[in-house]
């Protein structure tokens, strides 16, 4: 069923969905026992007086607007007429309680003549009914299912029983009477008009909107079947025994001058009209010649046949409930191995997820250790490396720390730097204490020597000048640092 747009901001969507189905109830009684005319043709339904099967006939449906403000009209009942045939019947709506089935179904006029079926729909009244035959079952072996049945037929006949429309439908449209004037119009169900669907009874409006009364036109309907419950809703609905049904066609007789011809049940379970038909009801019952008894040894056989379908149905309804119910086993059982599958896959990867978790926690654990440990092998060659150049340990210390990022090549470099200064220093340490022992020695140096004396260039340790590389210049700044930690000059020729 389309559900529009103004629908859906009215919050009526689920409801909507969820009532795509209605049902409303009527009085049960039993049907007549034996109605059997002087014409073999005539012969009644209800006179079958099998063992195992209690006959019931009922009105199922008015075209009409019922007091539910669900309307009926005359096309739509009409197209579904023969939908009920064959659905079951059950107590208070359970599907569980299947106590019988729908037989035959007959369209007949309010005044009870019979519509032919091939009555065009623009030839149709606009109120008529729906008459149902159905059978309860009876012959049960189970002691708990015959007493239900023996209870149901004893409260029918006791006349407290109803009968319950079950009906599903695809669509529906608006039917609107105005309160003042009267008249009535359908309007068609779209995005325009689907602001009308919350004033509707059905979807908890009041069933009225301004000054007009609103209904539910029921499209696309299929008659599901009926149930047997305690509460009437459709006060048309009548159910037929013999008495009644002689009363309502004599009083339809009456009621229409006109009418001819009039309706009584056929062994084929339809209706015929037939003329006279008051004098024909008038002598049922004194109908004791030769040719009612004929009619009865031919009920007795029809009889026979009809039991033989009957067990027929009843075997294949048998069946079909003994399939519906092993699938139903076998779909609960797949379902729940299906969960059990489910959860334990979970279970696997909620284990599966907290052991990689915690491996790479380990991972992450040791590789943070073997950064420290490689770090500090590092640092500890690096400094070993400056002090053996003649750095202390503390100075050695800052200078890894500050330069720690610098790579091995580099401070290799800067280190093999130092040892060739620390070497030159010492060389240039033990030649002045050589020369200070000659002073010592000789006090007086020839002057002409000393103008001969080569000086040898000094080294430049400055930072800067000429280095035009990025690792100069960081191995010039990391010497630099050292120095200034010294607090010296390694050479003393500055």
């Amino acid at each position: 069923m389309n559900i529009y747009k103004q629908e859906q901001a009215d919050g009526l969507e689920e409801i909507i969905k969820s009532s795509a189905s209605i049902s409303f109830a009527s009085i049960a009684e039993p049907s007549a026992k034996q109605i059997i005319s002087k014409t073999k043709e005539l012969k009644s339904l209800a006179s079958i007086e099998d063992k195992d099967l209690y006959y019931v006939q009922s009105i199922l449906v008015t075209s009409s607007w019922n007091k539910n403000d669900d309307i009926f009209n005359n096309e739509e009942t009409w197209l579904a007429k023969d939908t009920p045939t064959h659905k079951p019947t059950n107590l208070e709506h359970n599907e569980h309680d299947i106590v019988g089935h729908i037989t035959a179904n007959w369209p007949m006029t309010e005044n009870g003549l019979l519509i032919d079926n091939n009555t065009p729909i623009e030839n149709l009244p606009e109120k008529y009914h729906i008459l149902t035959g159905s059978v309860i079952y009876t012959g049960f072996s189970d002691p708990v299912l015959r007493e239900r049945s023996d209870k149901l037929i004893a409260e029918i006949e006791n006349g407290q029983k109803y009968v319950s429309m079950e009906c599903y439908f695809g669509g529906f449209d608006y039917g609107v009477l105005d309160k003042t004037t009267g008249n009535y119009q359908i309007l068609t169900r779209n995005d325009s008009t689907a602001h009308l669907t919350k004033y509707l009874r059905a979807y908890g409006g009041l069933g009225e909107h301004e000054n007009y009364k609103i209904g539910r036109v029921l499209r696309n309907i299929t008659f599901s079947g009926k149930g047997f419950v305690d509460k009437p809703a459709n006060p048309e609905s009548i159910i037929f025994s013999q008495d009644n049904m002689k009363n309502f066609i004599e009083a339809s007789v009456e009621k229409n001058n006109d009418i001819k011809k009039t309706t009584v049940f056929l062994e084929e379970g339809v209706f015929s009209n037939q003329a006279n038909l008051k004098e024909n009801i008038m002598s049922l019952d004194n109908e004791k010649t030769a040719e009612a008894t004929t009619d009865c040894s031919e009920a007795q056989a029809s009889l026979v046949t009809l039991q033989d379908k009957a067990s027929q149905l009843e075997a294949v309804l048998a069946e079909a409930q003994s399939t519906i119910a092993s699938l139903e086993s076998e779909k609960i059982e797949a379902a729940k191995k299906t969960k059990e599958s489910e959860d334990m896959k979970e279970e696997e990867n909620k284990n599966l997820k907290a052991a990689l978790e915690a491996a790479n926690e380990t991972i992450a654990g040791y590789k943070t250790k073997e950064e420290e440990m490689m770090k500090k092998e590092k640092k500890n060659k690096r400094m070993a490396a400056l002090v053996d150049n003649g750095v202390s340990s503390e100075v050695a210390e800052a200078t890894v720390d500050k330069f720690e990022n610098l790579d091995d090549t580099s401070f290799e470099a800067v280190t093999s730097l130092l040892a060739a200064k620390k070497m030159k220093a010492e060389d240039d340490e033990e030649t002045e204490d050589k020369e200070e022992m000659k002073e010592e020695a000789s006090t007086k140096v020839d002057a002409s020597v000393l103008e001969n004396v080569e000086v040898e260039p000094e080294i430049d340790l400055s930072v800067g000048g000429n280095v035009v590389s990025e690792v100069e210049n960081t191995r010039a700044a990391l010497v630099d640092f050292v120095y200034n930690r010294l607090g010296k000059k390694l050479n003393k020729g500055e």
